[in-house]
C-alpha cells in the first residue's frame, strides 16, 4: 500500500516526467530549427532554464528536495524571463512555461518526509 510519501513522490515524477517529455518534444521540433536558423533570440535563456528544470527533475529522482528547489527556481525564473520578454500581455505564456516544473516541484518539496514522520 502506498503511504502520502510515496503518493506525492510519484505524482511528481509522472506530472515532471511530462512535462520534459513535452518541453523536450517541443525545443526538438520548434527550437533547434529557429537556433539552426540564427532565430534564436529568447530560445537561448528558456534553453538554458530547461536545461536546467530537467536536471533537476532528474536529481529529484534520488533527492527530491533538492531536485525540487532547482526545478521550483527553474520554474519561476523562466516565467518570468517569458514575462519580461513579452509583458503583461505575456500572462498566459509565463503560467505554461513556468507552471509545469514548479507543481513538480513543490510535489517532490512536499514529498520529502520531516525529521520525526512515521511515513518513511
Amino acid at each position: 500500500m502506498l503511504n502520502k510519501t510515496n503518493t506525492l513522490r510519484w505524482l511528481a515524477r509522472i506530472t515532471g516526467g511530462l512535462s520534459v517529455l513535452f518541453f523536450g518534444m517541443f525545443f526538438i521540433g520548434e527550437g533547434i530549427p529557429d537556433l539552426q536558423h540564427g532565430d534564436g533570440g529568447d530560445l537561448q535563456s528558456v534553453l538554458l532554464l530547461l536545461v536546467f528544470a530537467i536536471a533537476g527533475y532528474l536529481f529529484a529522482w534520488f533527492r527530491e528536495k533538492e531536485g525540487g528547489l532547482v526545478m521550483l527556481f527553474s520554474g519561476i525564473i523562466m516565467g518570468l524571463t517569458v514575462y519580461y520578454s513579452g509583458g503583461p500581455k505575456q500572462i498566459q505564456g509565463t503560467l505554461i512555461y513556468s507552471l509545469p516544473f514548479i507543481i513538480p516541484a513543490l510535489l517532490f518539496l512536499l514529498s520529502v518526509p520531516g525529521k520525526n514522520s512515521s511515513d518513511v
